[in-house]
């Protein structure tokens, strides 16, 4: 059996007063979502915006492409690890939120290095993929019902040694409970069935509700 610590709110206060500070516009849109209610559960946890951080610091990533904006809490953890010339292009059906992402990017001074498109994704992904459009970096964290159809657009979007991030592929630990009759929980574990059938590179990383992380 392999080993495991669980991880509460202690620890993850201890990981944090251990790692680099959130820059503190990301402290204050994390604040906001907290006020939203139960929606704020469309957020991706510190510990991953954290690591998509790291991910585009280690490999020099300079271009991303999001599914699904939200109130642009990953968008921003994105923008702020891109170099100057960096960019991010994130694609949400819901403008009033992105109105409210757009006011938390101005203020952290990295709305130059965000393209933001109010758009259906699919619609969105064919345009890129006519134009030939490539990305370092693709997070996935849109509506579940579409997963296999936006990951099978990334393939076509993703640069050589490129990554694809997918949020969500573990849904509260569901995935592995056989009697669930929760429809978006079996949508996920068919989406799962196809990543691993799929010839690339993959591994699911257990923090927040999962990541799922593939590249060439």
């Amino acid at each position: 059996m392999d080993k495991n610590i669980n991880i509460d709110h202690k620890l993850i206060e201890y990981i944090f007063s251990h790692t680099d500070n959130l820059h503190f516009v990301q402290k204050e849109l994390l604040e906001y979502n907290e006020s939203l209610g139960h929606i704020k559960r469309l957020q991706i946890s510190i510990l991953q915006a954290n690591f998509l951080q790291f991910l585009i610091k280690s490999n020099s990533f300079k271009s991303c492409l999001e599914l699904g904006t939200f109130t642009g809490y990953s968008t921003l953890s994105m923008a702020l690890s891109l170099p100057k010339n960096g960019k991010i292009h994130t694609i949400d059906i819901d403008n009033g939120r992105n109105i409210i992402a757009k006011s938390f990017f101005k203020k952290a001074k990295v709305l130059n290095k965000i393209k933001i498109e109010i758009s259906n994704a699919n619609v969105a992904l064919d345009k890129l993929i006519k134009n030939n459009k490539k990305f370092d970096l693709i997070l996935i964290d849109a509506d579940k019902e579409n997963y296999i159809n936006y990951f099978n657009k990334s393939l076509r979007l993703l640069n050589k040694k490129g990554m694809i991030i997918v949020d969500n592929i573990l849904w509260k630990g569901e995935v592995i409970n056989n009697n669930s009759r929760d429809k978006i929980n079996t949508k996920i574990k068919n989406f799962n069935t196809h990543v691993k059938k799929t010839k690339i590179n993959k591994y699911i990383l257990p923090i927040g509700d999962g990541f799922y992380i593939c590249w060439k």
